[in-house]
């Protein structure tokens, strides 16, 4: 089970500035800049001359990326917990689950504090979540040593101390679970566990990024932006993006969209640019749909379509993200084609 892009310590390369605009039609993208300080996970904000700098989390789910239950025996996985978790029935997946971790089962002890953790058949309770993964971790279970890190990174039901996470986080690496160099990375780069180290998170975000992780390929491609613990290079920043493009991280497919767009650190194709913006924007971001709303109002990268421009600008107006500019290109439309805009951009299965 990997849940979509949820960061196992919720800290994150952030940061962006909006840009001014000239003349009456503003640039529909931004170069970005340089991140900040790890901040909570989230994807980072890409500015477009005149929008407001605008935050957004669309990846609020559960808290980690981990299958729970990847080691326990084949007949347990069919028949029982496992199943059971992997059709959503949860309460019966408490329920067996249970049973074992009580016995001292540690894939079982993991499972249990899963559940609690992310509120899934049983009432959410971060501390009983860390009872059961330290109970997981202490035998010898790396993933509930990566989840049990997540907790003490995040202060949620213990004490936040990124030593303990950072230790955890260490072990769980040294034995090859995945993720976990991730992870670690970001506990690297973050002052508050001692002082940052931006080239150990690096080469950590470089090594979890060869096994394929997009969070990690993500982060990497940040620190070659900013020259962060590594040289700084556009075209490095731009191919590391667009492996996590490309493998759905949906932050990296706009911030690759941008640099397509720009032509930096890779050749400038509007086409291909708006491409990935649909891409993101059919993912649900709102971002995206903004800044595709943007093109097509423009006739850039894509024809000039007002009727497209204001569906994906109410679908991200729905989701709280304001643009006056937007609202005053489809002004231009007849009042009918603005409600027709309206009603597909509220019907959610809608294209």
């Amino acid at each position: 089970m990997k849940i979509p892009a949820a960061a196992v310590v919720a800290l994150l390369l952030a940061g962006s500035a909006p840009a001014s605009a000239a003349g009456d039609e503003p640039p529909p993208v931004v170069v970005r800049t340089t991140p900040e300080a790890p901040d909570a996970a989230a994807n980072r904000d890409v500015s477009v001359a005149p929008t407001p700098e605008t935050a957004v989390e669309p990846f609020a789910a559960p808290l980690t990326r981990f299958d729970p239950l990847a080691g326990l025996p084949d007949p347990d996985k069919v028949d029982y917990a496992y199943g059971a978790f992997q059709r959503g029935a949860y309460l019966t997946a408490f329920a067996r689950a249970i049973k074992r971790a009580e016995a001292g089962e540690a894939t079982a002890q993991t499972l249990v504090g899963y559940l609690y953790a992310n509120g899934l058949g049983v009432a959410r309770d971060p501390k009983e979540a860390a009872v059961w993964y330290g109970l997981a971790a202490g035998h010898g279970d790396g993933s509930a040593m990566v989840e049990l890190a997540n907790l003490h990174a995040l202060g949620l039901g213990v004490p936040r101390d990124l030593a303990k996470a950072r230790a955890l986080l260490e072990k769980a690496d040294a034995m090859g679970v995945g993720g976990a160099a991730y992870a670690l990375g970001l506990v690297h780069l973050d002052p508050d566990g001692g002082e940052a180290d931006p080239a150990e998170a690096a080469a950590l975000f470089a090594k979890a990024a060869a096994l394929g992780d997009v969070d990690a390929q993500y982060a990497l491609a940040n620190l070659y932006a900013a020259g962060r613990g590594v040289a700084q290079s556009d075209v490095e920043a731009a191919r590391h993006m667009g492996e996590a493009a490309r493998g759905g991280h949906v932050g990296a497919q706009i911030e690759y969209g941008i640099m397509v767009f720009n032509g930096k650190g890779v050749a400038a194709d509007e086409a291909t640019a708006a491409a990935w913006f649909r891409l993101a924007a059919r993912a649900g971001n709102p971002i995206a749909q903004n800044r595709l709303a943007r093109l097509y109002a423009a006739g850039r990268g894509v024809p000039q379509d007002l009727k497209q421009a204001a569906k994906w600008h109410f679908r991200a107006r729905l989701a709280g993200l304001d643009d006056p500019w937007l609202d005053g290109e489809v002004a231009k439309l007849a009042p009918a084609d603005r409600d027709a805009a309206a009603a597909v951009a509220a019907d959610a299965k809608a294209e």
